[in-house]
Order: C-alpha cells, then sequence, then structure tokens
C-alpha cells in the first residue's frame, strides 16, 4: 500500500474561527471556510475577511470571476424560455448552438459534440466513444487503453481506472478495470539524463510507448489518453519540446486513437490561439499533425456558473457512430439547455473581450515576476505553466506532516490568498507543488499582488520550519 496523503490537503485546510468541529457536508472531516459572496476575484467570508481569488475558485473552473451580471441574465432567460428537456426525446437550440460553436472554432477538427455535467463524466463518456467506435468498425477485441503516470483523469471508476495517482485510487483499486497500461508522464527537469535536451527525452518517451503498444499487440489497443499540460497530478507540467509530435506521429503508424483531456487545461486556459490547449504552438508544435480524434472539455466552458462539460469527436468517429445507429451513452441531464445557454455566453464573452489575449499576457506577466520574486527560495524547484495555469514546485519531503504544500496553502489563505495545494506531483508520493490558476479577467495589479502574497506564504513557512528544526536540536 502507497502513502494515502490526499493530494488535495483537505484535512489541513485553514478553519475559520468560530465555524463549528463538524460540518453536515460529507467531504471533508473539518469544515470549510465559509464564503458567503464573490465578487470578481474577491471572496468574502462569513468573519469578515476578503480572500483573493488565484485559482478560479479553487480548482482553475471560474475563469469569469463570480458576480457577472451577463451570465446571470442568460441563466434566467433560459430558464424562463425553457427549463428542461431530455436529449432522448427533444432537440434544444441551445445544445445545438454550443455544438455548432465549438466545431467552428475547432478549424472542424472536430464534427459532433455531446454536453455532460462534470469532467469525470466526460472522460468516462470518452473512453467509452472509443470503445464504442472501434466494436462498430468491427474490431471488439480492442479493449486495452493507454494513459500515464502520474495522471488524473476524474473520479468515476472508468476515469479513476485511466488515470493513476495512489491516493486517489486506492480505495477503489479492486473496482477499477484492469485493462489499462500506463507509461511516463513527462517531467523533463527531473527525469532527463545529463546534457540532454527536450526533443531527446520526448524521443526517449516515445520509445517507451513503442514498446508498450508493441508488447499488448497495437491490435488490441482502443488508443492513448493524456492531458495536453498536466495539471493536479504533476502541479501543472507543458510537454517537452517535440513529444506531442512524436506521440501523435506512433499512434498513426499503429492505428490509436488519440483523446486528448483538455478539463483542466483547455477552454482557455492554457493561452496560445484560442478555446483549445492542443492549438497551442507551444504544448503540440506540429498544429496540422497533433488533432486528437476524441477530447474532453469542463471547468472553464462554463466558468462555475452551470456545471457542464463535452465530448467532441472528430469526422471519422462522427461519421461510423452515426451510421451504425448512434451512440450507446445517455445522462437525465445530457445537453441541458440552461448549460448550454451558460457556456454559449461564457465563450462568446472570451472571444468579444480577447481574453485570450489576457490570459496569454497577464500568463507571462506571473511566471516572470513568480521567478523573480523567489529566485533567492531554495525550497523552490521550478515555475512553470502556459497561459493563466501555472505551477510552483516546492522541495518537501512526504514524511513531513502536514505536507508542505498544504502549509503553504494554509499560510497563504491566512495571508489573503487562495491556491490550491497537491502532494505526490513527482511519483503520485513525493512531490509538492502549488497551482495557480486566476481568472481570465485578472488585472496586472492583483497578477502582482497574487505573486507578493504567495511568495511572503512560501518565505514564513520555510522560516516556521527552520525555527521548529532549531528548537528540536
Amino acid at each position: 500500500m502507497t502513502n494515502t496523503v490526499h493530494p488535495f490537503n483537505t484535512d489541513t485546510d485553514v478553519i475559520s474561527e468560530g465555524n463549528k468541529a463538524h460540518s453536515t457536508l460529507l467531504n471533508h472531516t473539518k469544515p470549510q471556510p465559509i464564503a458567503i459572496e464573490g465578487s470578481g476575484l474577491y471572496f468574502m467570508l462569513e468573519d469578515g475577511r476578503k480572500i483573493l481569488d488565484a485559482i478560479s475558485g479553487g480548482a482553475a473552473v471560474n475563469c469569469l470571476g463570480n458576480g457577472n451580471k451577463e451570465l446571470t441574465e442568460v441563466f434566467v432567460n433560459q430558464i424562463n424560455k425553457m427549463a428542461f428537456s431530455y436529449h432522448q426525446s427533444l432537440g434544444n437550440e441551445a445544445a445545438e448552438g454550443l455544438a455548432n460553436y465549438l466545431v467552428e472554432k475547432s478549424d472542424e477538427d472536430f464534427k459532433s459534440a455531446v454536453f455532460l455535467n462534470s469532467g469525470s463524466e466526460a472522460v468516462e463518456a470518452a473512453i467509452k466513444l472509443a470503445r464504442e467506435y472501434w466494436v462498430k468498425m468491427g474490431q471488439p477485441q480492442r479493449t486495452q487503453i493507454i494513459s500515464r503516470f502520474p495522471s488524473y483523469h476524474g473520479t468515476t471508476l472508468g476515469a479513476l481506472g485511466v488515470g493513476n495517482i495512489p491516493s486517489r485510487r486506492d480505495v477503489s483499486e479492486p473496482l477499477l478495470a484492469k485493462n489499462v497500461y500506463h507509461v511516463t508522464s513527462p517531467q523533463y527537469k527531473r527525469q532527463s539524463y545529463v546534457n540532454k535536451t527536450e526533443e531527446e527525452y520526448s524521443l526517449r518517451l516515445s520509445h517507451e510507448l513503442e514498446e508498450k503498444i508493441l508488447e499488448i499487440g497495437s491490435e488490441n489497443i482502443i488508443g492513448f489518453i493524456a492531458e495536453p499540460v498536466v495539471g493536479a497530478a504533476l502541479g501543472v507540467m507543458p510537454p517537452p519540446k517535440g513529444y506531442f509530435p512524436l506521440i501523435k506521429k506512433l499512434l498513426n503508424k499503429y492505428g490509436l486513437l488519440l483523446i486528448f483531456d483538455e478539463v483542466m487545461s483547455g477552454s482557455g486556459r492554457s493561452g496560445g490561439d484560442g478555446l483549445f490547449a492542443y492549438k497551442n504552438k507551444q504544448i503540440s508544435e506540429d498544429l496540422d499533425l497533433v488533432k486528437p480524434d476524441i477530447l474532453t472539455m469542463a471547468k472553464g466552458l462554463g466558468s462555475g456558473y452551470v456545471c457542464i462539460s463535452s465530448v467532441l469527436s472528430n469526422e471519422k468517429i462522427t461519421n461510423k457512430i452515426r451510421e451504425s445507429g448512434g451512440w450507446k451513452n445517455s445522462h437525465t441531464y445530457q445537453n441541458h439547455p440552461v448549460n448550454c445557454a451558460v457556456a454559449r455566453k461564457v465563450l462568446e464573452i472570451f472571444e468579444r473581450d480577447n481574453l485570450i489575449t489576457s490570459v496569454n499576457e497577464r500568463g507571462e506577466q506571473l511566471i516572470s515576476e513568480l521567478k523573480e520574486a523567489t529566485r533567492d527560495i531554495e525550497t523552490i524547484f521550478d515555475v512553470r505553466g502556459r497561459g493563466l495555469f501555472v505551477g510552483v514546485e516546492l522541495i518537501g519531503s512526504s514524511t513531513l506532516t502536514p505536507r508542505l504544500a498544504a502549509r503553504v496553502k494554509d499560510k497563504a489563505f491566512e495571508n489573503g490568498l487562495l491556491i490550491m495545494a497537491i502532494s505526490g506531483t513527482i511519483d503520485g508520493v513525493e512531490g509538492e507543488s502549488v497551482i495557480l490558476a486566476p481568472a481570465y479577467t485578472v488585472t496586472k495589479e492583483q497578477i502582482s499582488e497574487i505573486v507578493r502574497l504567495l511568495a511572503k506564504s512560501i518565505k514564513e513557512v520555510i522560516i516556521e520550519l527552520d525555527c521548529k528544526a532549531d528548537q528540536q536540536i
């Protein structure tokens, strides 16, 4: 059994003064601080404190911030017009409009879309779609999937199965599918051999994948699933240079599907030229080559105002599913008209207000100022990211209780800053990282304040640990 520390460090969250000892909600052993109001990038707590949100509500979701009245208006108008229609009985114009919009923005790399309620549901549905495609192609023996380690793709049983973070799947391990294989998830700075370039490291990982394909037998494999920018599993990790072009060439060589999980890194979060991370030249240099067969979206798609995710499929998969009688996947709230109407407005605001440009500019500012503010902190191993999706990796041992990332998160909260803390970001056990993913509407001044508060918090945690160490000598 591996170390089972929860990677979200929920048991070490700061508790606001006066909170009851236990919450009626099941998720946490201690009650969370209670937010009573949100406006833009700030939360007001029940104890009167004001918190600057550097993680879009907690998990890179609320990309337009709280209090957007345009989204509120669309929400209410759609409910008044038509609150619900079951997709098996009736279509609705909101879902059709959102699907058309996403297909158009993909430059028709995709030909169809479906809308679900969470990232986990989307990944689960993507796996089922890929399997059904091969069955309808007359190749039912294709039952195996290749993923990466460490990786995280969601919390349903199917999504947990393709992901692999020991602390998130240990309890459910006996229930998970045994047809998933894992290859190395890229960590160039930690794993590369001495004097080897990123391109050489990528080539080594492509050789590992090819060996795994040959071991399993390409005729038995459904495909390969990966995040374009790894989120929670590695504490925000962009791919090394040349990685995805090499991977896609291999998949094409052996006739395997590529599933991109853009639940966290997509919807404009990673910057580049648009909504999709796979279209970012800093992620997949050969844009003509690296096109996924299936793609999942969530989080920023609805900006937290609604619960929505999406699965998009390319022409060959769409055509095969349609000509074979339709997709065997159905959820009660699939293609929900209110969710789809709000998500469409979210995407329209991205485009109208040129927020992708803001993501790129503020993301560059965030990384640059972070590197400058923390360059003398030896505990920091790396600062990296794409767009407004940034990770700060710390050097800390899994034997420390509470873990280092959790201490930094708690200290940051004391100082008025909300961030995400993840432990196990090297191998599922070792590794300490904090993630920053502010709303796309973040200002220059707020970026600088986020940097100031985070650097201050890290330094204060280090001083506290050094004092405790001195006291024990």
